[in-house]
């Protein structure tokens, strides 16, 4: 097999680099794809959970400023995650926020400003499970996941590329190649549950769906 010097020569760099750039990536993921199949092992779902009390001022209350109403709680509660909702119930806000590694929900009663503070903190193995996932870690560290995907599905492609230019090891790392890819497609057949079974049918369209798409 023959293949474009050039071509070879860039294929390496590009493998020597991407592999030392993405070793903490391929450690991070590895490490985590085992804590994230363990979670329990590790205590990773079981949090520490206290309450705190306090005050929010009647002022912001009345004015309904949900932006001053929040900053408010970060400051008096030491709150650092991202704010997943804000919900107006008529007598009391809920307010929710979420990081990886803490949770916390917050009640406001409106007569008096009454405020209640749950939180949920989770022990470090279960932050990095919930950045393994991409879970309460907000756009950038999505961007991030994307980028080392990318990552290593290149330093694979340029890795196996490398194989098929060494004549005396290209049968075994194909043969290699071929026994993970059955393998692999052999333990999901035939160990995950449902894997075997066919499709459902398609749900039957209702009268009124019906009676919709008629010209």
């Amino acid at each position: 097999m023959r293949l474009n010097r050039k071509f070879v020569h860039q294929c390496r760099t590009l493998h020597v680099y991407l592999t030392m750039l993405g070793l903490l990536v391929l450690l991070f993921f590895g490490i985590t794809g085992f804590t994230v199949n363990h979670e329990d092992w590790f205590g990773a779902t079981t949090p520490t959970v206290t309450t705190a009390e306090g005050q929010t001022p009647a002022d912001l209350i009345a004015k309904n400023d949900a932006l001053r109403i929040v900053e408010n709680l970060r400051t008096n509660f030491h709150i650092t995650g991202a704010m997943t909702a804000f919900d107006d119930l008529g007598d009391h806000y809920e307010i929710g926020f979420k990081n990886p590694g803490q949770i916390w929900e917050v009640e406001i009663q409106k007569a008096d400003g009454q405020t209640t503070v749950r939180n949920e903190a989770f022990n470090f193995a279960a932050v990095i499970n919930n950045l393994h996932r991409g879970r309460y870690s907000g756009a950038a560290w999505k961007w991030i996941i994307d980028l080392c995907a990318l990552l290593i599905v290149l330093a694979c492609a340029t890795g196996f590329v490398l194989w098929l230019v060494l004549p005396h090891r290209r049968k075994y790392g194909l043969a290699a190649f071929a026994l993970g890819t059955i393998g692999t497609l052999a333990i999901y057949y035939f160990l995950v549950p449902g894997a075997d079974a066919p499709p459902p049918p398609p749900a039957p369209a209702t009268a009124a769906a019906t009676a919709t798409s008629a010209p």
